[in-house]
């Protein structure tokens, strides 16, 4: 049996943040062994339709994992369990629209989703590296992370296979290398229970 296959996206350059390290993080580990990445738009129409491609790009084949990354302010990495059922609406994306144009339509129904993975564990893993905080987040933000982490979770579940979102701290709290080694080591985490 092969390596588990792992979609892994992150996003481009939004508002103060010139170079998103999710975006750099997706396209470092892009042709690693059983791993495409793929960097999004921030916008909360076109992250999903970007998503879409990228996942119907992998055909025949399908992914044991949707793994999500983001950027937000703090020094550390969050492991966000939930993908929240509403969106924040007063902020605006790299379109100038908010939440409010995808309200209703992404899924899953009114109710919060929830990633399966036992993130307690993987965060204590990944904490031991010494390369920053790991926490479990409950709050993905309601920015566009949100949107597309519950996008997946839903994609994940008519596929059968995992999803996750990986918030990482900006490159001046910790650099892009040291991240990189965090998210192949949160890969080889997953492969071990998705393989």
């Amino acid at each position: 049996m092969g390596s588990p296959l792992f979609l892994i996206t992150g996003f481009g350059s939004f508002e103060r943040v010139s170079l998103n390290p999710s975006g750099a993080l997706a396209r470092a580990l892009d042709g690693d062994p059983g791993v495409v990445g793929v960097e999004l738009p921030v916008s909360f129409r076109g992250s999903a339709d970007a998503f879409d491609r990228a996942l119907a790009s992998l055909a025949p084949d399908r992914p044991a994992c949707l793994l999500s990354l983001g950027v937000h302010p703090g020094s550390g990495f969050k492991l966000e369990r939930r993908a929240g059922a509403v969106l924040a609406t007063g902020r605006t994306d790299n379109d100038g629209e908010t939440g409010e144009v995808v309200s209703g339509a992404m899924g899953g129904g009114g109710e919060d989703l929830a990633t399966d993975l036992d993130l307690p564990v993987l965060a204590a893993e990944l904490g031991e590296l010494g390369l920053g905080r790991v926490e479990v987040s409950e709050d993905a933000g309601g920015f566009v992370c949100e949107r597309i982490y519950r996008h997946a979770v839903v994609r994940a579940g008519e596929l059968g296979c995992a999803a996750l979102f990986l918030h990482v701290p900006p490159l001046e709290s910790v650099p892009l290398e040291s991240q990189v080694i965090l998210a192949r080591a949160l890969l080889e985490s997953l492969r071990g229970p998705l393989g």
